[in-house]
């Protein structure tokens, strides 16, 4: 039955990716936001109105050969990957949770920042308002937490309340003093999205990580004349990346640079 289970989540997982495609294909118009639940899906080259069978996700992509049915132009990877990812972040919540109220609220949360580090890595733009949503949830996801048969433990609260000024302050200095040259509003509030889902000493994990890849991509990056030193580079995948490895590994990280201080 279990096995049963994961296998329904894995192609929810598949959906809800596809879904997002969608959003993502659409936020650059508050127009075509509006038209996701009332027009159809359509080819962005040809504009031919797509069939039922040209949206089976990821099925559709093999069997159509990353090609349009209907123009043979070449579909974007951008499409089996955010579903494929989406479907593996969705399983490995199910495998944490199980069937729960947490399972929900992180599930919520995955799939906007699934969006935002699509967005952002393609336009250099975080969709502020899909931040402000994931914060809202983020604080249902606290109080659940910090919840112990029936008192709220107000001060493991605030260590997750530290892990947003630990990640949103620092990000917030920093536009400060390039006065956004560095770094964006958006930044600032979705470093206070990450850092609330992580302890104080996680979001520092986090923090520590993205700057590091950040920075090595960027140099990776300039080395190879793809961009050059004025050029803004998106942060915010890099914060969510910090936030799976904090997630994932943080607690180890944690532990073995304790080890090796002391």
């Amino acid at each position: 039955m279990i096995y049963f289970q994961y296998i329904l989540v894995g192609i929810f997982g598949l959906i809800v990716g596809s879904f997002l495609n969608s959003v993502i294909y659409r936020l650059q118009s508050i127009d075509d936001i509006k038209k996701i639940f009332t027009h159809r899906s359509h080819c962005p080259k040809c504009k031919e109105t797509l069939r039922f069978w040209d949206l089976i996700p990821l099925v559709s992509f093999i069997f159509l050969r990353a090609k349009c049915r209907y123009c043979q132009k070449p579909i974007s990877w951008q499409y089996p990957l955010v579903e494929v990812a989406t479907a593996l972040i969705f399983l490995s919540i199910f495998f944490q949770y199980g069937l729960s109220w947490e399972t929900l609220v992180w599930a919520i949360i995955a799939a906007i920042l699934v969006v935002v580090f699509t967005y952002d890595l393609l336009h250099s733009e975080i969709p502020v308002f899909l931040v402000y949503i994931g914060l809202v949830l983020a604080v249902i996801l606290v109080l659940l937490n910090i919840y112990h048969k029936g008192i709220f433990d107000w001060r493991e609260g605030l260590n997750y309340v530290y892990g947003a000024l630990c990640i949103g302050g620092f990000l917030g200095l920093l536009v400060l003093v390039s006065r956004e040259k560095w770094m964006g509003i958006g930044d600032i509030w979705l470093g206070a999205f990450v850092g609330l889902l992580l302890t104080w000493q996680l979001a520092i994990v986090a923090g520590f990580f993205a700057f590091v890849v950040g920075s090595i991509i960027s140099l990776i990056l300039i080395s190879a004349k793809k961009k050059k030193f004025k050029d803004k580079i998106p942060f915010g995948p890099f914060l969510i990346v910090g936030l799976l490895v904090a997630l994932i590994w943080g607690e180890q990280i944690i532990n073995w640079y304790l080890k090796g201080a002391y």
